[in-house]
């Protein structure tokens, strides 16, 4: 089996042999999540073995615990550049003159992602995976990043009256959770295309319309 050293010369013969550049290990470590991501969704998380994620990726065992010096650290690098990806083309919504709708806006776009089907297999696999603290640690990281925005908004709504003065926390979950968290679940029950998660969003907005909007309305 080549190491990386020796896969990146053979790519470029006239690159002399020594330690890999960043951009280069880069490149390697983009290669391993790819691997690992793949061998972990095919063989589960407890059965893959770190040896077939390194020859997947064309380097050496020992180049890959140098890396990540076990399977949950390994996990928690593929759970954090999904999570980026995710993330990549939804933008900070500014505080405009409609915080609702721009809520509205972002748990859509939250529900597509988390729909996908690649999202769908890494959250079966954290969820195999949870007694790895570096796994943990990584779900929180990712939590943390996509509830940020969430608060900024749900913060701007109650200020302008749209929302109920009730602690933020507590209305970002109500939101998650009529109009995000089932996302994953719904294809199983006979649900599966855009549409039918479009015409579901719609009518749990509509809820949440006619409750919390509506009680901020009348109270205010």
């Amino acid at each position: 089996m080549m190491d990386d050293r020796s896969t990146l010369a053979q790519a470029d013969p006239k690159r002399r042999q020594g330690r890999p550049s960043e951009a280069e290990r880069r490149v390697i470590d983009e290669r391993l999540i790819d691997a690992a991501f793949e061998i972990f969704s095919a063989q589960g998380f407890e059965a893959a073995r770190m040896d077939r994620v390194a020859a997947a990726a064309g380097i050496t065992k020992m180049s890959l615990y140098r890396r990540f010096p076990g399977k949950g650290e390994l996990l928690a690098a593929v759970i954090q550049r999904q999570a980026a990806q995710l993330h990549a083309d939804i933008p900070v919504p500014p505080i405009a003159a409609d915080p609702v709708a721009d809520i509205k806006a972002l748990m859509w776009a939250y529900r597509e992602r988390i729909g996908a089907e690649r999202m769908l297999a890494l959250q079966r696999l954290a969820l195999t995976a949870l007694r790895e603290d570096a796994v943990r640690r990584a779900l929180a990281d990712v939590r943390a990043r996509y509830v940020a925005p969430v608060d900024m908004l749900v913060d701007a709504a109650k200020a302008d009256g749209a929302l109920p003065a009730l602690p933020t926390e507590e209305l970002r979950e109500i939101l998650f959770d009529l109009l995000v968290n089932d996302a994953a679940s719904l294809p199983l029950h006979g649900y599966p295309s855009v549409d039918d998660q479009r015409r579901i969003f719609r009518q749990r907005w509509q809820v949440l319309e006619q409750g919390l909007l509506q009680d901020a309305a009348t109270s205010s």
